[in-house]
């Protein structure tokens, strides 16, 4: 049945329908994309300074300042009466029964480059520092928890549902929460717009890559993601415009509601209606198709036969589709990707290279504010990066294949980050270059990768691994943020250091792969482990570096 249709979809060419599909599914990265980067400029690490009480008055007048960055440190002018600051966080006032050390609770924020930010708004400094953190990682944290309640209530529901009410669903939450006045509203909305995220831009891509015809689908996988580069430059010009982080969200968001009249036009999946046994629907998406692209259609009995399927063995596996199911299936299968010595190989390394790509690509695309006196510029050069990354991927993983390609792309992000410590500050341009220079690798690493594990995958396993491998790829966008807010407070050379290491042992793991260039697919996991046994994987010359890494 998947040949047939394949061959039907071939018949109707590519014309209006498809483009339309492809437009407005490609589109919903324009307002997800900002958000998804949103700690960027709407909750950025800041300057600060402990704020005494005016009621703390003493004979001493002394000043302190606290920075949490190493590039322009922030001098307060605030005139207090205080007698000493004995830590960064606390201060010493004279009282007529002697010193007293108090906890500051108010602070005075760096507002020269953002007018307000939740990070000032909700005085996160100290010990509320780790909530300026969680607004990103909330919502890689949403991600992570939407991922796989999307695929199944796509599967059971269908595309076209979840896309339309998740990004209805998006739009007014997106827009609401910038008005929010409580930082704990604020943290799980970013939470739920995760979990929306993953319905808004997993659900439009399985509809976009069902209705393309076969031969584009490739093509419109990778250039798809240019929506979401574009969507990131757009994002560092209104930072640049907006410097209210309520405001930017709003502006950021508004496009989502140009969006909302063209999901009428959407069709359902004809490839999800077939195999959910519903061919009459499936028939009329079929015929709609067909006369927006001018094509001709088989016979009706043939169109008939093509798209029957077989609805009992499909009303079966919907029956048996039931939420708890699924987790149980999850759980009990989980281990069958670890069962024998190839597949278990091949799945804990990709999941180190799902790991560390997700890490490094956040840590790179939310290091503004360390790495660029401007911010803005920054957001617009990444996204800029990214363009190369998502269009010559596929002709240099077809000509080099796809393992010296990922090893050659992390060992590059890793000498990058490495590198970027010993650079001196002052050095604002070289430091910038260096950073786009990791960045296109880590974007070129990410895909490939996915490339890459869609061919090393049994089919009997490949769903599952590469859901679970995303899974892994937000653990480390979950991460990445306290080791750029956090760690980058105490030691600013540090987060360079880790998101480099991490990228070498993503290189590393990589050289215990084998090659798929010009292989067939495995369909069983039997097969791939008689394939490792017929054929021991060839080892590739590689740098040193990695050899004693790997």
């Amino acid at each position: 049945m998947s040949s047939q249709l394949d061959g039907l979809l071939t018949q109707l060419g590519t014309g209006k329908w498809s483009i339309l599909h492809f437009l407005v599914l490609g589109y919903i990265s324009l307002f997800t994309g900002p958000i998804t980067m949103g700690g960027a400029f709407l909750a950025p690490r800041l300057d600060y300074s402990c704020r005494v009480p005016s009621s703390s008055s003493t004979s001493t007048s002394t000043t302190s300042s606290t920075t949490t960055s190493s590039i322009s440190p922030f001098s307060s002018s605030v005139a207090s009466s205080v007698a000493s600051f004995t830590s960064e966080c606390q201060y010493t006032v004279d009282t007529p029964d002697g010193a007293k050390v108090e906890d500051c609770v108010e602070f005075d924020f760096d507002n020269s480059t953002f007018s307000t930010t939740f990070t000032s708004e909700f005085q996160l400094a100290c010990g509320r520092q780790y909530l300026q953190t969680s607004f990103q990682s909330m919502y890689m944290f949403g991600i992570f928890v939407g991922a796989p309640v999307n695929g199944f209530m796509a599967d059971k529901f269908g595309r076209k549902p979840l896309v339309v009410s998740g990004v209805v669903c998006y739009v007014a939450l997106a827009l609401g929460s910038a008005w929010l006045p409580f930082l704990s509203t604020v943290l799980a909305a970013r939470f739920i717009l995760g979990c929306l995220h993953a319905v808004c831009n997993y659900s439009s891509y399985v509809l976009m890559i069902e209705v393309m015809e076969p031969k584009l689908r490739t093509a419109c996988g990778f250039v798809i993601y240019n929506a979401w580069a574009l969507s990131l430059v757009l994002y560092g010009g209104l930072g640049y415009l907006i410097r209210d982080w309520r405001v930017l969200q709003t502006v950021v968001t508004l496009p989502g509601l140009l969006l909302l009249p063209a999901l009428w036009f959407l069709d359902e999946s004809p490839r999800w209606l077939i195999v959910s046994g519903r061919s009459e629907d499936a028939i009329r998406v079929i015929r709609r198709a067909a006369r927006w692209h001018g094509a001709d259609l088989p016979p009706e009995d043939e169109l008939r036969h093509l798209t029957e399927g077989e609805p009992q063995e499909a009303q079966k596996e919907a029956e048996e589709r039931s939420l708890l199911n699924v987790v149980k299936g999850v759980i009990g299968e989980a281990f069958v990707l670890l069962r024998t010595p190839r597949l278990r190989t091949i799945t804990l390394c990709l999941y180190l290279n799902y790991l560390m790509a997700g890490m490094v690509y956040f840590g790179l695309s939310l290091s503004g504010t360390s790495l660029s006196d401007s911010p803005f510029v920054y957001m617009v050069l990444t996204g800029l990066m990214e363009v190369p990354a998502y269009t010559l991927c596929v002709p240099i993983v077809q000509r080099f294949g796809r393992k010296r390609t990922l090893a050659v792309l992390f060992l590059t992000s890793a000498i990058v980050l490495l590198g970027l410590p010993t650079i001196p500050s002052a050095y604002s341009s070289t430091v910038v270059t260096l950073a786009m220079i990791g960045k296109v690798a880590i974007t070129g690493c990410f895909q490939t990768v996915i490339f890459y594990s869609s061919e090393l995958l049994p089919t009997e396993v490949r769903s599952r691994g590469i859901g679970t491998s995303f899974m892994m790829s937000r653990i480390g966008g979950m991460v990445s943020p306290f080791i750029t807010d956090l760690v980058g407070t105490f030691h600013p050379w540090a987060p360079f250091v880790v998101f480099g290491v991490g990228a070498l042992m993503a290189g590393a793991g990589t050289l215990l792969l084998p090659e798929t260039r010009g292989k067939t697919l495995p369909d069983t996991v039997a097969q791939l482990e008689a394939r490792a046994k017929e054929a021991p994987v060839k080892q590739t010359k590689v740098p040193r570096i990695f050899s004693c890494l790997a």
